[in-house]
């Protein structure tokens, strides 16, 4: 029998799963990620149904989420940083992954789970050029750091083979 991970096994990977340009002092981080699973066999409505639901409790949350992709077995919910945030060490960056599972712990959202995924991303900022004012080096998982401001709304990705209505 295979074991399932939770959040907080899923953080603590990073210590090892997680590219070394992640945590480098030359990268700024890309993104969080977490997933929520499609079980098997659910209809095109039923997805449609899931990810109203999904928006909805994402919209309460005290970070909210960027952009939520639509794949054939899960959904995949990005939190983008709030400027430049930058992690130091390895061990910052996990303390940061754990952060994230405790948030979405707190959820109440069925089968929410870090998206490791993002683990291997290539980071798309280098702040070579960037005053170090504009860095933050000690970000935490909260609404000055990640997520949509209040006004923005939720991008909504399909990527599902899933004809989905607007």
């Amino acid at each position: 029998m295979i074991l399932k991970k939770d959040n907080y096994q899923i953080a603590i990977s990073s210590l090892t799963a997680a590219r070394n340009d992640h945590y480098d002092g030359v990268h700024a981080i890309y993104r969080l990620a977490a997933q929520v699973p499609i079980p098997k066999g659910t209809s095109p409505d039923g997805v449609q149904r899931l990810i109203k639901k999904l928006v909805k409790d994402l919209s309460v949350q005290k970070v909210l989420a960027n952009r939520i992709s639509i794949h054939e077995e899960m959904f995949e919910i990005d939190f983008y940083p709030k400027g430049f945030q930058m992690v130091m060490t390895r061990g910052q960056f996990a303390g940061l992954q754990l952060e994230l599972a405790e948030f979405l712990n707190q959820t109440g959202i069925m089968g929410i789970e870090i998206q490791d995924g993002c683990y291997i991303d290539d980071p798309e900022d280098s702040v070579k050029s960037v005053s170090n004012d504009l860095i933050n080096f000690f970000p935490e998982f909260n609404s000055k750091c990640f997520g949509a401001r209040g006004n923005e709304p939720m991008e909504i990705i399909n990527c599902s083979s899933f004809e989905l209505e607007d």
